[in-house]
């Protein structure tokens, strides 16, 4: 074969794979897609489980002697059996751990003038619960009633 011949077959076939390439984008198929192909894989979702706690009771001290004393009843949620049979089983090293947080963080938030809501209660009570069981087991903690004497 003549070398024109190979320049000219060679010149043709760059023609035709970038013609080829400028299509592929232009329709975005193919490597130039924009969406990502991804396998959905359908997990079904638990609906949450609500456990009941026993209620809280946290004194709070004025001097030496108890100035009022707050009574929370509470609730939490989990998904997932494994995650609701294991917060079962620890209910009681939770509720210790709410009590030992609660009884000296409601006195500085006292001192501070912040008023107690059932938001902040909760926010805290979520993140002593993720130190105890580790983030995303305990998946919500619900204050039911907040009262003071």
């Amino acid at each position: 074969m003549d070398a024109k011949k190979i320049v000219i077959i060679f010149a043709v076939l760059l023609m035709l794979s970038g013609g080829t390439i400028s299509v592929l984008k232009w329709l975005q198929i193919g490597p130039f897609s924009n969406s990502l192909e991804v396998e959905e894989k359908t997990t079904p979702v638990d609906p949450p489980v609500t456990i009941k706690m026993d209620k809280l009771s946290i004194p709070i001290f004025a001097e030496d002697r108890i100035a009022a004393t707050i009574l929370i009843e509470l609730k939490v949620e989990a998904i997932g059996l494994e995650n609701q049979d294991m917060i079962t089983k620890l209910l009681p090293r939770l509720s210790d751990a709410f009590f030992k947080d609660l009884y000296v963080f409601i006195p500085q938030l006292i001192r501070r003038k912040i008023k107690l809501t059932t938001r902040i209660l909760s926010e805290r009570m979520q993140k002593v619960a993720d130190k105890v069981f580790g983030p995303d087991i305990l998946h919500k903690v619900i204050i039911v009633k907040v009262t003071d004497s």
